[in-house]
This record gives C-alpha cells, structure tokens and sequence, in this order.
C-alpha cells in the first residue's frame, strides 16, 4: 500500500534563502572588482609604474640593427635624440657636481675643526 503525501505549495513572494544564495555571488564579485580597482590604482600611481613607462617608452625609439655577417642584432638608440633632454641632463651633472665639491670643502673644515680640538684636548701640547 502506497500513501502519497501531498506537500503544500510555497508561500507567495519572495524566498528569502534563494534571494540570499543569489546576492552573496554578485556582492562577493562587486568587492573583487572594487578592490582590484584599487591596487590597480595604487599601482599605475606608483614609481614602479612610472619607470615602467618610461622604459616602454624608450623601447618604442629603439631600433633593431645588423652587426654584421654572424653577429647578432643590437640595439641602438633612434636618431635624433631629445638634445632638450640631453641639455637638461648636463645641467643637472654640472649642478651635482657643484653640489659635490660644495660638501667636499664643508667635510674638510669639519676635518680641520675636529683636528683643531683633538690638538687642544691632547695633555702637554
């Protein structure tokens, strides 16, 4: 003998375990975009972006050039480089460079001060 149990239909509206099982996915996916959006921020702000770039960059003026008959290829920088840029580099050496001897002539009168007071510290000079 077989007893078959008619079960209820759901309740109208709205089902709360199915509305939660299909939030959870899309709140979990939003989260992962805004964090990636972030760290993705954060880097292309970064230094290591920067030099990235410029790298890229200097790798677009490059040209691949024959060395010869069993040689390899080289890489050579494009003509007609940025004398503007060069200009700036060289005036950025010359302004080191001043900076440089600057200290150098500060380090030796602290050298001379320092010897100057050993010598007045030091018994029966």
């Amino acid at each position: 003998m077989l007893l078959i149990v008619a079960q209820a239909p759901p309740p109208p509206g709205v089902d709360p375990n199915f509305l939660v099982s299909q939030l959870i996915p899309l709140i979990g996916a939003i989260a992962a975009l805004v964090v990636g959006g972030v760290v993705l921020h954060a880097f292309f702000k970064s230094d290591l972006a920067k030099a990235l770039a410029e790298r890229i960059r200097a790798g677009i003026h490059r040209r691949k050039r024959w060395k010869g008959f069993g040689s390899e290829w080289s890489d050579t920088p494009a003509e007609g480089i940025d004398a503007g840029h060069v200009a700036e580099l060289e005036q950025r050496v010359v302004e080191m460079q001043g900076q440089i001897a600057e200290m150098a002539e500060r380090l030796d009168f602290a050298e001379r001060l320092l010897a100057q007071k050993r010598e007045r510290s030091l018994p029966g000079a």
